[in-house]
């Protein structure tokens, strides 16, 4: 989840959008992460189960019924706008994108550097053996 965050930060953070973009990408993979850590240590795996499957109809559930239910004109007129800003944006991300690869090069050498210093300075190592 961090590297993705770091990933779409480095392309994007320029951008209006990029952090929060970002910091969805990092909740999205860690909501994920959560159901398929639990459901593969088998705690309550019908709970966790019903619950994946719970959010996941919601989602597609709220967009047949926003889009099916009487939506489809207002729904045209929100993809004009989408499409519309998508093509308004397409320079800034372009712009974005060509300075993108350096910066994702620079944040992977930051947090490399981090990692170093915290395991040099005798800091956690992620160990939970018990030392004699």
């Amino acid at each position: 989840a961090a590297a993705a965050k770091t990933v779409i930060e480095g392309a994007l953070g320029g951008l209006d959008y990029g952090k929060a973009l970002a910091n969805v990408a990092s909740a999205l993979i860690i909501g994920f992460g959560i159901f398929a850590a639990l459901s593969q240590l088998r705690i309550a795996p019908e709970i966790v189960n019903g619950l994946f499957y719970a959010v996941l109809a919601i989602i597609a559930g709220s967009a047949i019924i926003a889009i099916g239910g009487g939506g489809i004109a207002p729904m045209r007129t929100q993809w004009e706008k989408a499409v519309k800003k998508v093509e308004d944006e397409a320079p800034r991300i372009r712009e974005q994108r060509s300075g993108a690869k350096e910066r994702i090069q620079q944040k992977v050498e930051e947090r490399t550097e981090q990692a170093r210093s915290v395991t040099s300075s005798g800091g956690s190592t992620g160990s939970t053996r018990a030392q004699s």
